[in-house]
């Protein structure tokens, strides 16, 4: 015979008198609670994936049901089934909150996927743009573009084409000039 295992005690799950908002739970309400909190919470945190949201909807799945107690007395009915009732509240607020999360991450991808496609777009009209520019100029003078586009310095790109590095400079220098003619941009200098 193996050796004998101990049944582990539920957590206690220790539950507020008020909810979030403030609004009173009923005592009644709160005992009940205490006794189904032990399945209804794990069961919200596997959908929801974060316990402390799970115990804040139940908090207020309690005093809404606390809220519709008083309401009933005061029209002279009464909840049958109280922890049941209590439950099905709950679910819906985990329902509600699921899909309010879905709807938000949609709305993310979307606005992510708005923002990719606008970072494509820029990117495109400005490939467009530095081909138009570069079909201006001359083979030397693209050489010199390219390779101050790389980071090189006016003496390295001077010594690999066989430029001084003041003219590599010029070249470049008349290129942009030609550019912001023909796109019409005021130079910053003057």
């Amino acid at each position: 015979m193996g050796p004998r295992r101990e049944a582990t005690p539920s957590p206690e799950f220790l539950l507020n008198s008020v909810d979030l908002s403030g609004r009173e739970i009923d005592p009644t309400v709160l005992s009940i609670a205490q006794k189904i909190a032990p399945k209804a919470i794990p069961y919200a945190e596997r959908l929801l994936g974060d316990p402390a949201v799970a115990m804040n909807l139940f908090e207020q799945a309690a005093a809404s049901v606390s809220e519709a107690i008083k309401n009933k007395q005061a029209s002279g009915s009464a909840v049958r089934d109280l922890p049941a009732y209590l439950f099905r509240a709950y679910i819906r607020l985990v329902g509600e909150s699921k899909r309010k999360d879905a709807a938000l991450k949609e709305s993310l991808d979307a606005q992510t996927e708005n923002q990719n496609w606008h970072l494509e777009l820029v990117r495109a009209e400005a490939a467009l743009l530095l081909d138009e520019i570069m079909g201006t100029c001359d083979r030397l003078t693209r050489e010199v573009a390219f390779r101050r586009l790389e980071g090189l310095s006016w003496k390295e790109i001077g010594e690999r084409l066989g430029l001084s590095s003041h003219a590599a400079e010029a070249r470049f220098s008349k290129a942009l000039d030609r550019a912001r003619k023909r796109l019409k941009i005021q130079n910053r200098e003057g």
